[in-house]
C-alpha cells in the first residue's frame, strides 16, 4: 500500500491554511467580502468565487434579505411537513413555467435541499423507471409464454425439433428436448437477465456531488476513489463516438416467441438507465461540451428515447453563462434537470429536480422525500430569486459581463501565453488555466506545479497582495475559477483585471518573494532578489554525460537548514532564516518528496550510473520535532514515499541521506522488497576518519599521542568511529547526551570485545595506548575475559565516559557526529592553549562555526565529504558543498551503484569491517575520501 504523504493526509482546512486562504469574512454585500486584518481594521474583498456558483445575485441581496427578515418576523413555519405547503407549490409551478418559457417543455418539480441531493433525486428517478420498464418487460415475458402454451392447448403450433435446436443455440443451453424444458430455459433466462442492476453513465471532468451516488458519476479520482472503487454500475464515456456501441455489450437479452412464423427471438436491452452531463464543467475545468458529445446525446435520443438524459445545471443553470436554461441554449436533450446553487438566490439551500412531465411516475414524489425540503422561507425565497432573474434579465447582464471578462483576460493571455494555458468558459462562469509549469526554471515553482498547489498559492497572493479572492476547481487546480455576480461593477471587473495582471507580472518576473509574501508573518516587505537562474527546470534535471540509457541509483536527503533551502531555490535568497523557516514548516505538510536533481558519474574504471536525488521538503529542525512529538510519523511516511518514487523511477539502490536513515533505524525499520538500501554510514566512518588523520598530518598533530573525543559515541556512525580509533590515540573519550551512560558502557564494551579479537603481534605499538594494551594482554594467563578488558579500560581511562561536553576540552581532536538539529559544541567546550582539530561529521553541523572564529588555534573541517575527481563539476542543489564534492551517504550510494553491488550495504548498525570494505572500493574508483573541507578561516 503506497504511503499517504503531502495533500493526501491533509484536511480542507489545512490546506487552505497552507496556501494562506484561511481568512475569515465577517461580512459580505453584493460581490464584497470583508475580513478584520491583525489590527482590527475592516478590509474589502471582491468575490469571484461566488458560493462555487451561489451568489449569482451577490451576497445578501436587499430584496431577499428584507423577504427573510419578514418571513421570520411572520414567523412562517419551517417544520409543516405532511401539510398543504403552498410557497413550495408556487415556486415549483413558477419553475416550470420558468423552464418552458426556455426550453418548450413541460416539467414536473421536486423540491429538495443541496444540489447532491438533487443529483441522487434524478439518479433514483433514472433507476425506478428502469425497473418500470423491466417490470413491463417481465409482464410480457409471462404473457408472451402464457400465448405459447394457449395456442399449443388450441392446437394451433407444434413444438418441432427444428424449434427446439434453434432454441439451443439461441440459448445457449442442451439439452431442450420438449416444451416444458424450453419454458423453463426461456424463464431462467428473463429472470436473470430482467433482475440485472441498471447503469448510470456520465462524462470526463464531470463533477456532480459528494453523496454516493453521485460521487459514483464524478470523474475526479481524488474525490471518488476513496469511497467507490471497481464500480460496476457506473460508465464514463471516454470515446462518444464508440459509446452506442458498447451500449450494446451493456446490455441484456430477454427471449418470446414470435407465432408467424413460430420462432424464439431474442430482444436486446440497454441497461443503462440514465446519462448525466454538465452542459458546461465547473469543478473539471470550466470545460464546454464538445461536438462529439453534444452529437452523442442527440444520438442517444433518437436511438434510444428510454434512457433518461439528466442535464446537471447545479451551477450554470438559471442564466449564470448568459443563457436561461444552458442545456436548452445549446439545443441539448434534457429528460431530467437538476438546480440548486442561484435557486436559493445565496442566501438558501434549495434545490430542485425537473422531470420531463411525459417521462415522470406520480408515485415518485411519496418514495423520494426530504425532512427539510420545501420549507417556506427557502421556498419563499427562491421564488422571489426567480422573479429578479427574469425582472433584472440576469442572463443578459451574465453574457455582457462574461464577454468584457473574455476580452480582458483574453489581452493578458496573449501577453502572457507562457504562463496562462487557455481562458474559457461562458457569462459569469469562467475559468484561467495556468500552463503546466511543473518544468520551471524556479525549482519551487516548478514543485508547486507538480503537486497541484501553485493554483491555490496564486489564490492566497490575489487575497491578501490585492483584495481579489478565487480558488481552483476541485478537479483541475490549475483552473482559477471566476464566478462573480450578474451585477459586478465595471471598477470591480477593472480591478480583477488589474490584479490578475499583477499576478502574472508576477509569475514572469520569477519573484518568488512577492508571490509567497502572504504566506509569512505580517510585516514582510519584499528584499532585494538575487539575479534571475538562466535555462529550465528541465535543463537543471538534465543529466551530464552521454544520452545512452544508464542503471539509475536513488539518493533520499531532506532540506539541512534555511541555507539549503536557499542553495535548491535562488528565488528566495532575500529572505531571513526565520522567514524561510516559517515558510518551510507552512508548505511542508502539503508536499511530497520531489526528484531535485539527476546526475551522471562515470568511474575510471568506465562503469556510469544516474545519481538521482530526491529531496523531502522537510529540514533537521522539523524533523526533529517530528520525532520528538509525533514519534517521527510524518518523516517516516515521506521516506517510504521517496523510496517508493525511485523504485517506480526504476532505480536500483537507494541511498538513505541524513535524518531519513536515522528514523528508519539505519534502514531496518522500513517497510521495502526492493531496491536493496543503504545508510551510507560506512563511507561516512572511513571519510571522517581519513579527513581527520590527514588535517591532524596538515597540523603537526600526532594522531598516536592525541587525546581524542567522539561527540555522539552513542550513535551507530560515533560508536564505529570509536571502535576505529581504539588503541591508535593516547586516550579515547566518548560523549553522549545525559541518560545515554548505558550506551556509552555498551560502547566500551565493544571495544573491548573488538580489542580482544586483534591477534596480539598485530597489534600496533605506535601510541601508549596500545603499547600498555600489550603488556596487558601478554600478562593475561589464557584467554583474556571481556569484562576484564573492559574494566581495565575503565580504571586506566584509556575510555573516558561523559555526558558533559566540558570534556571536548581535554582532546587535542574533537570528532562530532551527533543527529542534533542545532549546534551543541561552542567556543567554551574547547582548548584553547593548545592546536586542536574538530571534525564535524554532522549534518547540520554540531559545531557552532561563528562561536569558534576567535579560537585561532583550532581548525574546523567538515567531515564525512568525498572529492570525485571524475565529476569536479558535479553539484547537488541544497547540499552547501563546492562543485565536486558529496556528502559520504550519497558518495557511498555512487560507490555501490558504479561497483555493481545491489545488495543492501550499510543497513543497520554498521561494522569496521564493512568500513574498511567501503573504503578499499573508495580507492579503487578514485573516491579522495581524506579531502579536507575547512569550515571558515581561522
Amino acid at each position: 500500500m503506497a504511503s499517504m504523504v503531502g495533500q493526501a493526509t491533509l484536511g480542507k482546512e489545512e490546506l487552505l491554511e497552507t496556501a494562506g486562504l484561511m481568512v475569515e469574512f465577517t461580512r459580505a454585500r453584493g460581490d464584497h467580502l470583508y475580513y478584520l486584518d491583525e489590527n482590527g481594521k475592516e478590509r474589502q474583498v471582491l468575490d469571484l468565487v461566488g458560493g462555487f456558483g451561489s451568489t449569482l445575485l451577490g451576497h445578501n441581496h436587499p430584496e431577499l434579505v428584507e423577504l427573510l427578515t419578514r418571513c421570520l418576523a411572520q414567523q412562517r413555519p419551517v417544520h409543516a411537513q405532511g401539510s398543504r405547503r403552498q410557497q413550495a407549490s408556487e415556486l415549483k409551478q413558477a419553475l416550470a413555467d420558468y423552464l418552458h418559457q426556455h426550453s418548450g417543455e413541460r416539467y414536473k418539480i421536486y423540491l429538495l435541499n443541496t444540489g447532491t441531493e438533487a443529483v441522487e433525486a434524478a439518479i433514483k428517478h433514472a433507476r425506478y423507471a428502469y425497473a418500470q420498464r423491466m417490470e413491463a418487460m417481465s409482464d410480457a415475458c409471462a404473457a408472451n409464454a402464457r400465448e405459447l402454451q394457449i395456442r399449443l392447448e388450441r392446437g394451433e403450433i407444434q413444438i418441432d425439433a427444428p424449434l427446439l435446436q434453434q432454441a439451443e443455440r439461441l440459448l445457449q443451453h442442451e439439452p431442450l428436448d420438449h416444451v416444458d424444458a424450453l419454458l423453463s430455459a426461456v424463464n431462467q433466462r428473463n429472470l436473470q437477465a430482467l433482475a440485472t442492476a441498471p447503469l448510470m453513465a456520465a462524462l470526463p471532468y464531470a463533477f456532480h456531488g459528494k453523496t454516493l451516488g453521485s460521487l459514483a458519476l464524478t470523474w475526479n479520482r481524488d474525490a471518488r476513489l476513496a469511497f467507490v472503487r471497481n464500480n460496476p454500475d457506473a460508465l464514463f464515456v471516454h470515446e462518444p463516438s464508440q459509446f452506442l456501441a458498447q451500449l450494446r455489450e451493456h446490455s441484456v437479452s430477454v427471449y418470446q416467441f414470435e407465432f408467424q412464423p413460430l420462432r424464439l427471438v431474442e430482444r436486446r436491452l440497454p441497461r443503462l438507465a440514465g446519462l448525466i452531463y454538465e452542459p458546461l464543467r465547473g469543478e473539471g475545468g470550466i470545460l464546454e461540451l464538445d461536438a462529439e458529445f453534444r452529437t452523442l446525446l442527440q444520438a442517444l435520443r433518437e436511438h434510444h428515447p428510454e434512457v433518461a438524459l439528466i442535464a446537471d445545471e447545479v451551477q450554470c443553470g438559471l442564466g449564470r453563462t448568459g443563457r436561461p436554461i444552458e442545456s436548452a441554449a445549446q439545443g441539448l436533450p434534457a429528460d431530467y434537470l437538476t438546480f440548486a446553487k442561484s435557486l436559493g438566490g445565496g442566501l438558501c439551500k434549495i434545490s430542485a429536480l425537473a422531470v420531463r412531465e411525459s417521462l415522470q411516475h406520480r408515485e415518485f414524489g411519496m418514495l423520494h422525500s426530504s425532512t427539510f425540503a420545501e420549507d417556506d422561507l427557502s421556498a419563499r425565497v427562491a421564488l422571489r430569486s426567480l422573479e429578479i432573474l427574469q425582472r433584472d434579465a440576469v442572463a443578459q447582464r451574465c453574457a455582457s459581463l462574461g464577454e468584457a471578462l473574455l476580452e480582458g483576460l483574453q489581452a493578458l493571455q496573449r501577453a502572457h501565453p507562457e504562463l496562462i494555458r487557455a481562458v474559457r468558459g461562458r457569462g459569469c462562469m469562467l475559468g484561467l488555466e495556468l500552463q503546466d509549469l511543473s518544468e520551471h526554471r524556479s525549482p519551487l515553482l516548478a514543485s508547486l506545479a507538480q503537486e497541484q498547489l501553485l493554483g491555490m498559492v496564486c489564490a492566497g497572493h490575489l487575497l491578501h497582495a490585492h483584495g481579489l479572492r478565487v480558488l481552483p476547481s476541485l478537479g483541475r487546480r490549475s483552473v482559477l475559477r471566476i464566478q462573480p455576480s450578474a451585477y459586478l461593477q465595471p471598477a470591480d471587473l477593472q480591478q480583477a483585471l488589474q490584479a490578475f495582471r499583477a499576478l502574472f507580472e508576477t509569475l514572469a518576473q520569477g519573484n518568488l518573494q512577492s508571490l509567497l509574501a502572504h504566506m509569512l508573518s505580517s510585516g514582510f516587505t519584499p528584499l532585494v532578489l538575487p539575479a534571475a537562474r538562466t535555462g529550465s527546470g528541465a535543463e537543471s534535471l538534465a543529466p551530464a554525460g552521454s544520452a545512452t540509457a544508464v542503471e539509475r541509483i536513488g539518493f533520499l536527503a531532506h532540506l539541512i537548514d534555511a541555507q539549503s533551502l536557499r542553495e535548491w531555490e535562488p528565488g528566495l535568497a532575500g529572505l531571513s532564516d526565520e522567514q524561510l523557516s516559517e515558510l518551510c514548516s507552512r508548505v511542508q505538510c502539503a508536499m511530497e518528496p520531489q526528484l531535485i536533481a539527476s546526475r551522471r558519474v562515470r568511474s575510471p574504471l568506465g562503469r556510469e550510473v544516474e545519481l538521482r536525488l530526491y529531496g523531502i521538503m522537510m529540514d533537521s529542525e522539523s524533523i526533529a520535532a517530528d520525532i520528538r512529538f509525533h514519534r517521527a510519523q510524518q518523516i517516516r511516511r515521506q521516506v517510504q514515499h521517496a523510496y517508493q518514487r525511485a523504485r517506480d523511477e526504476g532505480c536500483g539502490l537507494v541511498g538513505f541521506g541524513g535524518y531519513t536513515s536515522i528514523v528508519t533505524a539505519n534502514c531496518i525499520d522500513f517497510e521495502y522488497e526492493h531496491p536493496p538500501v543503504t545508510s551510507g554510514n560506512a563511507l561516512t566512518v572511513a571519510a571522517s576518519l581519513a579527513a581527520t588523520r590527514s588535517s591532524a598530518a596538515r597540523m603537526g598533530l600526532v594522531s598516536s599521542e592525541a587525546v581524542v573525543a567522539v561527540v555522539g559515541a552513542a550513535g551507530n556512525i560515533g560508536q564505529v568511529q570509536a571502535l576505529l580509533l581504539a588503541a591508535q590515540c593516547r586516550r579515547l573519550i566518548l560523549l553522549g547526551r545525559p541518560g545515554h551512560e548505558a550506551r556509552l558502557a555498551q560502547v566500551r564494551r565493544d571495544i573491548a570485545s573488538e580489542l580482544l579479537q586483534q591477534p596480539l603481534p598485530s597489534i600496533d605499538a605506535a601510541s601508549t595506548w596500545a603499547r600498555a594494551l600489550r603488556e596487558w594482554r601478554q600478562a593475561q594467563q589464557g584467554t583474556p575475559d571481556l569484562a576484564q578488558l573492559d574494566t581495565w579500560l575503565a580504571q586506566q581511562a584509556w575510555v573516558q565516559l561523559s555526558t558533559s561536553l566540558d570534556a571536548c576540552r581535554e582532546a587535542d581532536i574533537v570528532i562530532s557526529a551527533s543527529s542534533s538539529p542545532q549546534p551543541v559544541l561552542r567556543a567554551e567546550h574547547f582548548a584553547t592553549d593548545r592546536p586542536v582539530l574538530v571534525c564535524d561529521v554532522a549534518v547540520p553541523g554540531d559545531v557552532d562555526a561563528d562561536s569558534v572564529q576567535a579560537l585561532p588555534q583550532l581548525r574546523l573541517i567538515r567531515g564525512g565529504v568525498v572529492r570525485l575527481p571524475m565529476a569536479p563539476e558535479l553539484e547537488l542543489p541544497g547540499m552547501q558543498l563546492d562543485p565536486g564534492l558529496i556528502f559520504a551517504c550519497a558518495a557511498e550510494t555512487l560507490l555501490l551503484g558504479l561497483s555493481g553491488i545491489r545488495a543492501d550495504f550499510s543497513k543497520g548498525p554498521v561494522r569496521p569491517e564493512q568500513v574498511r570494505e567501503i573504503e578499499g572500493l573508495a580507492r579503487l574508483h578514485g573516491f579522495e575520501i581524506d579531502h579536507e573541507k575547512r569550515v571558515g578561516a581561522f
